[in-house]
């Protein structure tokens, strides 16, 4: 299995770049660079694209399961806003649902759906895979939905459902489907390509972010696969740092780190590895029992924005922002890249704790407090920037 296992991953790392330059070649001859086609040529060749696209699916699917095995695949857990990964699925494969007459509907959404704590880019991977598969087991004119709400049973988690009017699935596969590899043997499936990876990704994905996925399905009446997601919350967050009674006294400060770039971002790709990088240094210059450095918390921008909630007063503020100044100034990435940085402070008063009030309420005071500093807009130009 072991042996299997690296032959899949190195397999799938060598046909990427060949079978890349047949889909570039392809697509020059089908957009006439290079002289022509006649409508003969033009179907062939569409149907080289049409499977090219397959295979290429096929190896994502191989890389990402080599991912899974070696416990390498990278999750980013941030304030996630699950209607944009929504409205990105939908906008994805809306042609290949009109393709074969299927009505998508992203219906049943909560208006002001709350985030999750999630990886924006790993709900949208989640959700395409399940939505695609509902539109390749919906037959000509079917309907696939989307409904995304809060958990009745689990308050706490966000729940999205992608059901479909399609083939369905026996009830006895339905633990089985998300398995690495299966392959259902109904003949109704048989010309439904694919190598039986994509929802062993999906669970893996899923379980990673602290959710859970499962489907139910009866044979000829359509399925609906559920996928939890913990929402984001600030208290939980917070509720380290303030887990000894001496830290509930004292001051508590926010730093803020932001990165800007002179050239503008190469690609959101390389915006998002440098920001790795950044984290890591900013990781490095605090008390893990003092500080807590908060996930993502807004959507993109010219700047990328960092925060730090510190249990000190502004001196260590300062302190913490000289650690941080000093770091990302010795960076040699940084530095290559063109990035500019800049860190500075800002103060809460001192919340106390009520003796007579429970730990989830002073947290949510703290939370609310720091969130609207967070939210000022006159946050980069208060004390301490450099």
């Amino acid at each position: 299995m072991e042996f299997k296992d690296e032959f899949l991953s190195h397999v799938s790392h060598e046909l990427r770049s060949p079978l890349t330059a047949v889909r570039q070649f392809v697509s020059i001859l089908l957009d006439g660079l290079a002289g022509e086609l006649n409508p003969e040529q033009r179907q062939y060749l569409e149907i080289v694209l049409r499977n090219v696209k397959q295979l290429h699916s096929m190896i994502n699917d191989l890389f990402e399961v080599s991912g899974v095995q070696a416990g390498k695949l990278r999750i980013d857990l941030q304030c996630t806003s699950v209607a944009d990964a929504i409205a990105y699925t939908v906008n994805t494969l809306q042609g290949a649902a009109a393709a074969k007459g299927i009505i998508m509907l992203p219906s049943d959404i909560e208006r002001n759906l709350p985030s999750v704590y999630a990886d924006p880019a790993r709900v949208r991977q989640i959700l395409i895979i399940l939505v695609d598969n509902a539109i390749k087991f919906t037959p000509q004119n079917g309907t696939v939905k989307i409904r995304a709400r809060i958990c009745e049973e689990q308050p706490d988690f966000l729940l999205l459902e992608v059901s479909d009017s399609g083939c369905g699935i026996d009830p006895n596969l339905t633990e089985r489907i998300f398995e690495r590899l299966f392959q259902a043997s109904d003949p109704a499936l048989a010309d439904h390509n694919g190598l039986g990876l994509g929802l062993f990704i999906c669970k893996d994905l899923v379980t990673r972010q602290g959710g859970q996925i499962w489907a139910h399905s009866e044979p000829g009446k359509g399925s609906v696969f559920s996928v939890t997601f913990p929402m984001f919350s600030l208290p939980k967050l917070l509720a380290p740092v303030f887990s000894e009674e001496r830290q509930t006294e004292g001051p508590v400060t926010l730093v803020v780190t932001e990165i800007g770039s002179q050239t503008g971002w190469l690609s959101n790709e390389v915006r998002a590895d440098q920001c790795r990088g950044i984290r890591e240094i900013l990781r490095g210059c605090l008390y893990s029992n003092l500080d807590v450095l908060l996930p993502k918390m807004d959507s993109a921008g010219p700047l990328e924005r960092f925060f730090i909630v510190a249990i000190t007063d502004g001196i260590g503020g300062e302190a913490i922002c000289a650690r941080i100044r000093k770091q990302l100034d010795s960076s040699e990435p940084l530095r290559q890249a063109g990035l500019t940085h800049s860190t500075y402070y800002r103060s809460l008063e001192v919340i106390k704790e009520d003796a007579t009030e429970p730990k989830e309420g002073f947290l949510e005071r703290v939370a609310v407090d720091i969130q609207e500093l967070m939210n000022e807009e006159a946050l980069s130009k208060q004390v301490g920037s450099g």
